[in-house]
């Protein structure tokens, strides 16, 4: 392409920014919105992810499977959707918020989706850097920051780097996580039962169901304020409409094919150890011959997934008003990423049930409230924007039903059995107050 088609630096370096992407410059086949999100998610933070359920919360693995099926099917849905409106506006997918936030009140939602990038990053780091640990002892920090330095390099720069990346990387993780799957049937089997002792911590079988599937939902909207990053660029040379129904059906079979098969695996491992950090689910019984193929593909999921965060982040930050070039962003989003990874590592299965359900607490109204904005043709009743004054109310109204380690709501710890029900009630609630607060705009 010309330099006038692609915003690019040295001719390497993606510098477009949040600007709109013209149809010159539109380029990629949609169906590579597959390859990209099982790149993304078969990686060992979603493994550590489903582990949760029952290592921590106690579920049978049946019951496990059945809250990861409906959590990721329900947020798959919504993924696939947000997808298609890269097609439609040709932005990234915070800076599309301007229309229906407004300029200014769309900073906000900008900005906790730029912290909750970086936080994704340290996440997955943290989860990587443990298994560098696990297998060559050392300290656990030094891994973090040699994980970092490769991660930030591939984000640096830029979209099309990363979508090349996440194509090849898919074909490795695929098979090492095949291989660990046999292996793992075959020892275990599939037969766990519930630890009620576990359950009765968080309110019972039914909290600990709900709690399982509002980390899963937390897991999987958490990368929805991304989507439309990777859509944006897609060619409609075919027409829009069939580029989105494409767009839509290959996002939604790579993010719930991938988030069901890893998480209910990290379910079935969770249940067979004794569960207080990532490293716990190597295993003894793991095949001495795995473990080296098996460290590869822990080391590269955690890059085909931060590389993501860290673009995405990157955006956001650009959203919010940040005066930079996209690739020294990217490298200040990656500077934050790592000293929260830093931070964080110790005590981190806490740390990170904590970070997908607060996650959840913004996102799920803003999800509702954007998916009305896109379908419907509304204006404020007020004199302000509908949108962000029913995204804050929603949070403010649904903190009763918080239930994690930081703070317990007033509703949650009368009712345990509950679990922590917030991301439906904030869902719901920003929907019915965007509805209550806006009207149907007067056709010309």
């Amino acid at each position: 392409m010309t330099a006038e088609v692609t915003p690019e630096l040295y001719g390497i370096i993606e510098e477009k920014g949040i600007a709109e992407v013209s149809l010159q410059e539109r380029h990629g086949n949609p169906k590579a919105v597959f390859g990209l999100w099982m790149a993304a998610n078969i990686e060992f933070a979603t493994l550590t992810t489903g582990a949760l359920a029952t290592g921590w919360l106690g579920l049978s693995f049946s019951a496990a499977l059945l809250a990861i099926v409906i959590a990721n099917v329900l947020g798959g849905l919504v993924l696939a959707f947000f997808s298609t409106f890269g097609v439609d506006y040709g932005r990234p997918q915070m800076i599309q918020g301007a229309n229906w936030f407004g300029a200014l009140g769309n900073k906000l939602p900008s900005l906790l989706n730029f912290f909750g990038g970086f936080s994704w990053f340290a996440v997955n780091t943290i989860a990587g850097a443990y298994a560098l640990q696990y297998f060559f002892g050392g300290s656990l920090i030094v891994g973090v920051v040699a994980l970092s330095a490769v991660q930030v390099a591939i984000a640096f720069f830029g979209h099309d780097l990363i979508q090349t990346a996440e194509k090849y990387l898919v074909y490795f993780l695929v098979l090492a996580f095949l291989a660990l799957t046999v292996v793992a049937v075959r020892h275990l089997g599939l037969s766990v039962p519930e630890n009620v002792k576990a359950e009765a911590a968080v309110g019972g079988f039914s909290g600990a169901f709900i709690l399982t599937v509002s980390i899963m939902v937390g897991y999987m909207v958490g990368w929805i304020p991304y989507s439309s990053d990777y859509t944006r660029y897609l060619r409609t040379g075919t027409g829009a409409a069939e580029v989105k129904r494409t767009v839509f059906s290959y996002a939604f079979l790579g993010s719930v094919i991938s988030t069901v098969w890893i998480e209910a695996l990290g379910a079935l491992l969770g249940a067979a150890v004794s569960f207080t950090k990532p490293s716990d689910l190597f295993t003894d019984w793991m095949p001495d011959w795995f473990k080296v193929p098996f460290l590869i593909a822990v080391v590269l999921g955690t890059v085909s997934a931060n590389i993501i965060n860290i673009y995405s982040a990157t955006l956001s930050a650009l959203a919010v008003g940040v005066k930079l070039k996209q690739h020294i962003a990217a490298l200040i989003s990656g500077g934050c990423g790592t000293i929260i990874a830093v931070l964080a590592a110790t005590n981190f299965i806490t740390n990170y049930e904590n970070f997908l359900l607060v996650l959840g607490y913004w996102t799920m109204p803003w999800i509702a409230i954007t998916l009305l904005c896109h379908v419907t043709n509304r204006v404020s009743r007020l004199p302000v924007s509908a949108a962000f004054v029913a995204w804050v109310a929603s949070i403010a109204v649904s903190w009763p039903f918080y239930n994690q380690a930081l703070y317990v709501g007033p509703v949650a710890a009368k009712f345990p059995q509950i679990g922590d029900s917030t991301f439906i009630v904030s869902f719901v609630a920003g929907a019915l107050l965007y509805l209550m607060l806006s009207k149907p705009a007067k056709a010309a």
